[in-house]
């Protein structure tokens, strides 16, 4: 009993901690930041609105949108989210994971979540029932990213899967996954690379829009420092801008490659740098096509590559139709579906994740059109995967019929040339039987001459 009960106050100091931990690091930057705005500003200390703010960020942080007079913010500020599951999930790793500690924290979660509604001076967008299942669900998300890592966990999950499938089950799997998360990850390092871009091309019109809002140099600095809780977000917008429909402000503006304006949008600084359409039809093909190019490559590393299926080794040993070789060719076709799926599913819930609303009306809706991204990104990538797998087909049939071509005249020249040698022998074999027929003078029935020495009279 001592026990058990050990284990629930470990549980429920694990998500005490986390959510003091995460609270005051974010109130300290709270109040630093609206220091440095009220001071430079002149105006009246903004330094009392830190425990609110911090409150609210941290329900945001969760989820959890708010409504402030004409702001309406539910944008989910998704690094402070992976960081607060970190803190989570390094607090339990060091302290012990169990069952009895994630009920039990998870009741100091939610505790402390109806804690921080109360002190809120906004008003939230979602009902409580919704926005205790957000915050439980942020809260197992951490607890379960600490247990997936235990020893026990891996070495427990590992026998069971080597029980349950096979080999070649296992090894097909993992390499699905493995090119689908390699897969996204390109996607979303293009988009930092475009967004990188992005600040050196524009960065010039974000310091204009802080001069239209008349912000000093510390508060646009600081401003600027707060807005990377977002980066997460814009790294996503920008991956659907590269590959996929672009993204919307709301119904005020649509940036895709052919099109795109921010003249309609509030004097946000942010909002300076999205990007302009860009002007050469070549370089818009070529981004459209980055997901074939890159389907093009995952497939060719999954039939040839060193952590691929290795086919063509296969092929070597085993020749093109023995049962390996088919396998091999099975579990590549496999891979590539379950690649394909991965990173469908994977941009799916990151465009859901990002999107949000900065308003009610016009700025309702603002992040990726995910059906119409996530059709123009998948028909890509799968004519990519797609055609690798065509091509593979249609060499390895092009390669049979060569082999079956070889083999019949092979076989046809054989019978020619013992048809030859049977011709030869019995034209060889008449010719020997003429030589051997008897001459006229030898036939038996021919009297033979038979000469005499004696004289007559004698």
């Amino acid at each position: 009993m001592t026990g058990r009960v050990k284990v629930w106050l470990r549980g429920a100091l694990e998500a005490f901690l986390a959510m003091l931990i995460y609270t005051v690091a974010l109130g300290a930057c709270m109040a630093l930041l609206l220091l440095i705005i009220s001071i430079e500003e002149g105006g009246p200390s903004l330094s009392m609105a830190t425990v609110a703010l911090t409150e609210t960020i941290t329900l945001l942080t969760q989820g959890c949108g708010f409504t402030a007079g004409a702001l309406t913010l539910t944008i989910i500020p998704l690094l402070l989210t992976g960081l607060l599951i970190w803190v989570i999930r390094t607090l339990v790793g060091r302290m012990g994971v169990s069952v009895g500690g994630c009920i039990a924290g998870l009741v100091v979660w939610v505790l402390c979540n109806l804690i921080l509604m109360q002190g809120s001076q906004t008003m939230q967008v979602d009902t409580t029932p919704v926005i205790l299942l957000r915050t439980s669900l942020v809260f197992l998300l951490g607890y379960g990213w600490a247990w997936v890592r235990s020893e026990p966990f891996r070495q427990a999950f590992s026998k069971r899967i080597k029980e349950a499938l096979p080999v070649q089950v296992r090894r097909t799997i993992r390499l699905g996954l493995t090119a689908g998360l390699i897969l996204l990850a390109a996607m979303l390092a293009a988009g930092l690379i475009a967004l990188i871009v992005w600040i050196a091309l524009y960065h010039t019109d974000v310091g204009r829009l802080f001069k239209l809002t008349r912000m000093g140099t510390a508060s646009a600095v600081t401003t600027s420092l707060a807005s990377l809780a977002w980066l997460p977000n814009l790294i996503i917008w920008a991956a659907s801008w590269l590959f996929g429909n672009g993204f919307n402000i709301g119904s005020l503006a649509t940036f895709t490659l052919w099109s795109g304006h921010a003249s309609s949008l509030p004097s946000l600084p942010l909002f300076g740098l999205f990007p302009e359409p860009v002007s050469r039809q070549e370089v818009r093909l070529l981004l459209l096509n980055l997901p074939l190019l890159a389907g093009v490559v995952a497939g060719i590393l999954l039939l040839t590559g060193p952590w691929g299926v290795r086919i063509h080794a296969a092929v070597r040993q085993a020749g093109l139709k023995s049962r390996d070789t088919a396998v091999c060719f099975l579990m590549a076709t496999l891979a590539m579906v379950l690649a394909w799926l991965i990173t469908l599913l994977g941009l799916a819930l990151l465009f859901q994740l990002s999107n949000g609303a900065l308003g009610r009306q016009r700025l309702a809706g603002v992040g990726v059109p995910i059906a119409s991204s996530l059709r123009m990104i998948g028909t890509s990538l799968g004519v990519g995967l797609l055609g690798v797998w065509l091509l593979a087909l249609v060499t390895a049939a092009l390669i049979i019929i060569k082999d079956v071509l070889i083999d019949y005249l092979r076989q046809a020249g054989d019978k020619k040339t013992s048809a030859k040698a049977e011709n030869k022998e019995k034209h060889n074999q008449s010719r020997g039987q003429e030589g051997k027929e008897p001459k006229a003078t030898d036939r038996a029935d021919t009297p033979r001459q038979v000469s005499s020495t004696r004289r007559p009279g004698k």
